[in-house]
């Protein structure tokens, strides 16, 4: 018989790109795929990741709420904004309605916690990061004052709500760092990112005559991001011979002009996903770096099944399990020197292969799907 599972969600995920949520695409298809009936209720604003059909054939009910932006709710409510915004009693009503278990996809709708009958279901609750270490990170990037503001008192809140999930039965940890964070709560388990299979890899091996480059790729409006970008420009890039290339959605006035001053920095901005995916197949060396140790980034596990070397500073990894599938290196020149030697290297299917056996044994969405499933 069938395990059937509500799913709350805060965001309507798109089909797998490198902009779209792809853990939890890929995790409806997995837990559809080991035989979970899926109820899935979903947030979405106007503008943003619009209901899309393509949910239908992992989910045999699907509910959409709009989720309602207010500036009292950021002025007056002690709730974090991202849960007040999220509040619609239809969803409430929907759930309650079935009694079965519910896996809340985040702290951004959690809510209905300080319910007494939602309390009273099987709950588990997925931990894409510490959301509150995560907003001060962006707080300690962010050049505008009232963005500042705004993001370091969200994080209050969110370190206050997380009281909350003591309501919980389980919690699922996206990053091995965070497990011991989230044990004062619930038992809690690690179940990484669900991501594409090595077998849906796009990768391309290395081929003579191509042009060398080093790539740095993500959403290049996150500040997280725009640090790091900044950071290549300025004190790796100078201290190497060889062309990089930044590429990003949506980079600022302040990044452009940063690059501008690098002669062999090239800014690509907000490449198609086509584009960004053929970057990154054709990268000789994916460099990223990070300076908030938050969650784990889907743009390296992106790099992992379709990139060719792959170095990250000591903030990109999580305790240990991507050193030995990747160069793990902090210091600028000690980056610059390895690019310098990888740079000539050819990346072969067989060193793919090896690197997908490693990514396998913890990243494999069936594993993980089946970790959930025995919880519930």
């Amino acid at each position: 018989m069938a395990k059937r599972l509500h799913i709350i969600a805060f965001d309507v995920p798109t089909p797998p790109n490198y902009g779209g949520i792809v853990d939890v695409f890929y995790k409806l298809k997995s837990l559809h795929a080991a035989g979970v009936e899926i109820i899935y209720h979903c947030y979405f604003y106007k503008g943003h990741n619009p209901p899309t059909k393509e949910l239908e054939q992992y989910c045999s009910k699907l509910y959409y709420y709009e989720r309602k932006q207010s500036i009292l709710d950021v002025l007056f409510s002690s709730l974090p904004y991202v849960v007040a915004s999220r509040k619609d009693p239809t969803l409430l009503i929907n759930v309650l309605a079935d009694p079965a278990p519910v896996l809340i996809d985040g702290i951004q709708c959690a809510y209905w916690l300080n319910h007494q009958d939602f309390c009273e279901r099987k709950l588990l609750f997925r931990a894409n990061n510490i959301e509150h270490k995560y907003y001060d990170g962006l707080a300690k990037w962010e050049r505008n004052p009232l963005k500042k503001i705004y993001l370091k008192r969200e994080a209050r809140k969110l370190q206050k709500y997380e009281l909350e999930l003591k309501k919980v039965d389980h919690i699922l940890s996206v990053a091995k760092m965070d497990v011991s964070h989230f044990s004062q709560y619930a038992a809690t388990h690690h179940v990484p990112p669900f991501f594409n299979d090595s077998k849906e890899s796009n990768f391309k091996a290395s081929s003579q005559g191509e042009e060398q480059y080093v790539l740095f790729q993500g959403n290049l409006s996150v500040k997280e991001n725009e640090h790091a970008a900044v950071y290549i420009a300025e004190h790796v890039a100078p201290k190497s011979s060889h062309n990089f290339v930044v590429a990003g959605l949506n980079p600022s006035t302040f990044l452009k002009k940063v690059i501008q001053k690098v002669p062999n920095v090239l800014l690509i901005d907000s490449p198609s996903h086509e584009k960004m995916n053929e970057l990154i197949q054709h990268a000789q060396v994916n460099l990223l770096m990070t300076f908030q140790q938050t969650g784990i980034k889907l743009k390296l596990l992106h790099a992992l099944q379709s990139g060719r070397h792959i170095i990250i500073n000591s903030k990109m990894d999580d305790v240990g399990i991507f050193a030995e599938m990747v160069d793990v290196i902090d210091e600028p020149q000690a980056i610059a020197a390895r690019i310098d030697e990888l740079i000539s290297v050819e990346f072969t299917t067989e060193m793919k292969t090896t690197r997908d056996a490693k990514f396998d044994a913890i990243y494999s969405n069936a594993l993980n799907a089946r970790k959930i499933v025995n919880l519930i």
